[in-house]
């Protein structure tokens, strides 16, 4: 064979093999997914915020309520004043509470008149239960003088008997000492009489003295009682008189000159006659989702932006955070849940006032030279794992028989478990899903920490494309309507 046939047939060869790889493409092309792109890269900060929205408040703030209804005579402040702890803000009608605690006076003055009356019968008690035993005394001394009289009045008639019986007595001797010993028995007999009698008296003296001081104790008691009710009264009257609890501004003034103050009670906030509120500490307070308040932690930075202050920015930082969902009347199990955050300013404006509506940024993560990509380029898919719950790409290079009867011992042995991923970029412009491990998020790029490289692109768009884009995909990149879009 010639060499000009040679080269001819070498040539025709090439041709052949240029036709066949341009139709490959252009039928590779029929069938490419047209998606945007974005590049992995290092960012030198890189910033992750809760943003929430809230009210303006003082942090220390009294709604001043009243404890008992009456008619307002007197308010000394006008919403906006500077007032001092102490001083006198409002009065209510005092005649009636005045009446009522004068009643519980008298009535305490009486139980008190009533203690020491009984105070005085005891004492003339226990001096009849004193006269009583000094009369039992004598007359258990009137008993034994009678008892001594008797025997030796009976011994003398012993003897007289004894002689009127041998005729040395005459018989009117003997009929005297007769009655001599009958004498001695009577007296006797008056003597034990009279001895029972005192002690009869001296026990009901004694049940007397013991009465008289069980209605002693039951009068101190009846005074206590006289006395609390008393305090009650006064503590009433002081209270027709409302008394500024701490120094600040009054906020609000809820009510006027003549009209009737209402006790107040959780379930009457219109019973709140002024708000008082140190202005010198101004916080802002938040609702965080529940998704963001894990990430929160006491010290954090924030921006406070007030919506009447549309210019201004102001620093601020976490002092407080809630352990309980703010609870609402309207709130169901199902609905997401808000945590209350509380926001100290650092140097409020003197334009703040409490109750305006702001939003806040605040810092909860800041990390300096890391790797980020879009935020909408992370992506999750339904994939097999191993037994050890890895993730391994699937080899395209072998045919689809292959690959289905890997699959199918594969099904066998590995579960299939939700992962977060992207879709990077090959050199075949294959769009290939690849498992990453994210850190903390921007306002629109994310940290990667694992499997991701500097400058690998990766599929970013768009949302639709993002939802049904498979392993493996055909793409053809078109960044030209994402960057008209930014512009």
């Amino acid at each position: 064979m010639s060499k000009k046939k040679k080269i001819l047939i070498a040539c025709v060869a090439v041709a052949l093999l240029a036709i066949i790889v341009i139709v490959s493409i252009k039928s590779s092309s029929k069938n490419a997914v047209l998606v945007q792109t974005s590049r992995a890269q290092r960012k030198d900060v890189l910033t992750s915020k809760v943003n929430a929205s809230g009210s303006i408040r003082a942090k220390e703030f009294v709604d001043l309520q009243s404890e008992i209804a009456g008619i307002i005579t007197d308010i000394s402040v006008h919403e906006g004043d500077m007032v001092n702890k102490g001083q006198i803000l409002l009065k209510i009608d005092p005649i009636q509470t005045e009446a009522d605690r004068n009643a519980r006076r008298a009535n305490y003055d009486i139980s008190v008149a009533d203690t020491r009356n009984q105070e005085i019968v005891i004492t003339n008690a226990e001096n009849d239960l004193a006269r009583n035993e000094a009369s039992l005394k004598s007359s258990r001394a009137d008993l034994e003088r009678a008892e001594n009289n008797l025997a030796r009045v009976q011994s003398s008639f012993l003897r007289k008997q004894q002689l009127n019986e041998e005729g040395l007595l005459s018989r009117e001797d003997y009929e005297i000492a007769q009655n001599d010993l009958k004498l001695a028995k009577s007296q006797l007999e008056a003597a034990k009489a009279m001895v029972a009698q005192a002690e009869s008296s001296v026990r009901v003296a004694k049940n007397a003295v013991d009465q008289r001081k069980i209605d002693l104790s039951s009068s101190h008691l009846r005074v206590r009682q006289a006395e609390a009710n008393l305090t009650s009264a006064d503590d009433q009257l002081k209270k027709t008189t409302l008394f500024a609890p701490l120094s600040g501004v009054v906020t609000n003034l809820a009510v006027e000159k003549g009209e009737r103050a209402q006790p107040g009670i959780m379930s009457n906030p219109q019973a709140t006659l002024m708000t008082i509120a140190d202005l010198s500490v101004i916080q802002a307070e938040l609702k965080v989702d529940e998704t963001d308040i894990v990430n929160l932690s006491l010290g954090d930075s924030a921006q406070i932006k007030v919506d009447a202050l549309p210019n201004d920015v102001f620093e601020g930082e976490v002092t407080e955070i809630g352990n309980s969902p703010i609870q609402s009347s309207s709130s169901s199990t199902q609905e997401a849940k808000d945590f209350k955050v509380i926001v100290t300013l650092k140097v409020p404006s003197l334009k703040i006032r409490p109750g305006m509506s702001c939003t806040g940024d605040i810092v909860t993560d800041t990390k300096r030279n890391v790797l980020v990509m879009p935020i909408q380029a992370l992506t999750v898919r339904d994939v097999e794992i191993d037994k050890d719950g890895k993730y391994h790409e699937p080899d395209l290079s072998k045919k689809k028989s292959d690959l289905g009867s890997l699959a199918a011992n594969r099904n066998e042995k590995n579960k299939k478990k939700e992962l977060e991923g992207v879709f990077v970029i090959d050199k075949n412009s294959l769009a290939r899903f690849r498992v990453v491990k994210t850190g903390i998020t921007g306002e629109s790029e994310i940290e990667v920490l694992e499997n991701l490289k500097d400058g690998e692109e990766i599929v970013s768009g768009s949302f639709q494309t993002l939802r049904t884009i498979k392993d493996g995909t055909v793409v053809k990149i078109d960044n030209k309507s994402q960057s008209e879009k930014k512009s």
